[in-house]
């Protein structure tokens, strides 16, 4: 495979040449191909088709179009392309609102070199590896699921990467939360075999989720995921009744070995 087949690729909308010509050039300095730019969002569905990134860099403050309902678009028209907002607005609330609407990751203008490839590398690992999830034969594609899951993360790209993995060992992911209280919510109203609960996201966090489903729901198994390894937090959360974890960055076979564990419990 050649090294530009090996790069993802990357699509830039913003009406400002210059933020459009330092994004470039970081992205091209990081090794990215950039396969486009657009000034605006109205044919940014059109040249997604035609142009097939990995990864969009949006702009929030568009002249014609409202970032967030663009956003909506793209990650209902294209789920596994990694959407990356970029904003120079000061809302608190504005982050939330793109998680919520499908963004991958969020970037404040201005920004330096080194936040943008942070985020982009943190982006790329999950691309990388939901490509190849996605690619894998799926044994289950023509048999019924055996099981349920709802998966609550607030990083929809890990959110992606799970529901592809499950999917390919027969759990259908029957709901996705991005924050504490929509998973107990989920958890309620679907009553899964399993679900697989983050321990850092808003409103509440995953330990405090994990009390409360465990009351309410006996019978669901429990898999929390962490890049956090202490003893400590372990012990916590098994005795708030984990059956099981997720270590990050995971690798797909890893979490079919841990999720096939926990359901044969």
């Amino acid at each position: 495979m050649s090294q530009t087949q090996n790069k993802l690729r990357a699509l830039i909308v913003d009406d400002a040449l210059c933020m459009r010509s330092i994004l470039r050039a970081f992205l091209k300095n990081a090794e990215y191909e950039v396969v486009g730019e657009l000034s605006s969002g109205t044919k940014l569905l059109p040249t997604i088709a035609k142009l097939t990134p990995h990864i969009v860099c949006l702009d929030y403050n568009l002249p014609d179009t409202d970032g967030l309902a663009l956003l909506k678009e793209v990650h209902a028209t294209y789920p596994n392309i990694a959407v990356i907002m970029i904003t120079g607005s000061n809302d608190p609330e504005l982050e939330q609102l793109a998680v919520e609407a499908g963004s991958s990751g969020f970037i404040h203008k201005p920004f330096s070199q080194e936040q943008i490839i942070f985020m982009l590398k943190k982006v790329e690992h999950v691309q990388r590896l939901l490509m190849v999830a996605i690619k894998k034969h799926n044994p289950f594609k023509e048999k019924p699921y055996r099981a349920k899951a709802v998966i609550a993360d607030d990083s929809l790209t890990l959110r992606k990467l799970l529901t592809a993995i499950l999917t390919h060992m027969g759990v259908e992911v029957i709901g996705e939360a991005h924050d504490g209280k929509q998973a107990i919510e989920l958890v309620a109203l679907h009553k899964p075999d399993i679900v697989c609960l983050d321990f850092e996201m808003p409103v509440m966090n995953g330990l405090d989720a994990l009390r409360i489903i465990r009351n309410q729901n006996a019978a669901t198994k429990v898999v929390m995921i962490t890049a956090i390894t202490s003893r400590e937090l372990f012990s916590r959360a098994t005795k708030a009744g984990a059956n099981g974890y997720i270590i990050k960055p995971f690798h797909p076979d890893k979490v079919t070995e841990n999720i096939s564990q926990v359901l044969a419990i």
